[in-house]
């Protein structure tokens, strides 16, 4: 056990920054002012472009060496939509040294290219350590209604950090029993999360991201953790699949170890390799869950399957 031990606290030294969040977080102006300032990642540099500059370069470039025309494959009946981004420091995009806010951006280029839809607005509400307990709460003080409300996709990540606060406070004492009490409170939260947003939206498609154990890494075989990750997964996917125009996403399996280099250099959070297989992750869960049917024919995959 004492090996799972140090590798708990080796994690906690390297990420604790992104576990951690201000008490008096729900105070509705500073959320508002706060997250408006975290709206785009800071440049590098004067030099660094945007990502709408990149992708627009991308295409530039693909047009002009396959003679392709992107405009002409929209429907005409084409759509904007908006895509709001819940969560933790997943959905925030910690650990992406290429600064696209992790599988959001991503994401959202992947779901630009579906015939009926003629762009996609990002709004990412990622907060390094946001618990269920603090979105929650966020979400019944009103802080999202005009977002939920014109959403058209919404994403979540939750639990990595629920799964802390357990480890945090019983470091040195810690038995199953412990994240066993926690997990029914969890999943009632997570239903009063789905609750709340379908009150303000009620049809919008929900995409509800698992988390993994990357404590596995550290000691580098199946640690006591893998069982407990692994019963919270299933309580998010049976919350997902009690709404219909739910779909949960597991990632547990793509990071249970570092052999491709999926994890950034505080060996906690994804880098930008690990991001883009949560993001190819999403996409095919969407497409086994319907997304073109729970969106009502706006959203889909299947004509660029093999672009």
């Amino acid at each position: 056990m004492w090996r799972y031990l140090l590798a708990i606290i080796l994690m906690m030294f390297l990420a604790g920054c992104s576990v951690t969040i201000d008490p008096n977080e729900v105070n509705h102006q500073n959320e508002r002012t706060s997250e408006n300032n975290d709206q785009q990642p800071t440049p590098t540099n004067e030099s660094e472009l945007s990502n709408e500059e990149k992708s627009d370069g991308i295409i530039e470039m693909l047009e002009g060496v396959f003679n392709l025309d992107w405009s002409s494959r929209k429907d005409s009946k084409s759509q904007h939509i908006f895509y709001l981004a819940l969560g933790d420091s997943l959905t925030r995009g910690v650990g992406d040294e290429l600064r696209e806010y992790g599988y959001t951006i991503r994401l959202q280029e992947q779901v630009k290219k579906w015939p009926m839809i003629k762009s996609v607005e990002l709004d990412n509400r990622g907060k390094n350590g946001r618990r269920s307990d603090q979105l929650l709460s966020l979400l019944q003080k009103g802080h999202y209604d005009e977002e939920i409300a014109q959403a058209n996709l919404v994403t979540i990540t939750l639990g990595g950090n629920d799964v802390m606060k357990v480890v945090k406070r019983n470091l040195f004492s810690l038995k199953k029993e412990m994240f066993d009490k926690e997990l029914p409170g969890f999943e009632q939260r997570y239903e009063e999360i789905l609750s709340e947003i379908r009150l303000r939206n009620p049809e919008v498609p929900i995409i509800m991201i698992g988390f993994y154990n990357p404590f596995s890494i550290v000691v580098d075989e199946i640690t006591a953790f893998d069982p407990i990750i692994s019963e919270w997964n299933t309580v998010i996917d049976q919350v997902a699949s009690r709404d219909n125009n739910a779909c949960f996403v597991p990632i547990d399996d793509l990071f249970s170890s570092n052999e491709d280099m999926v994890y950034h250099v505080d060996f906690f959070h994804p880098n930008a390799t690990g991001y883009k297989r949560i993001t190819n992750r999403i996409i095919e869960r969407m497409q086994t869950c319907d997304i073109e049917q729970m969106s009502d024919g706006l959203i889909g995959f299947e004509e660029w399957e093999d672009e």
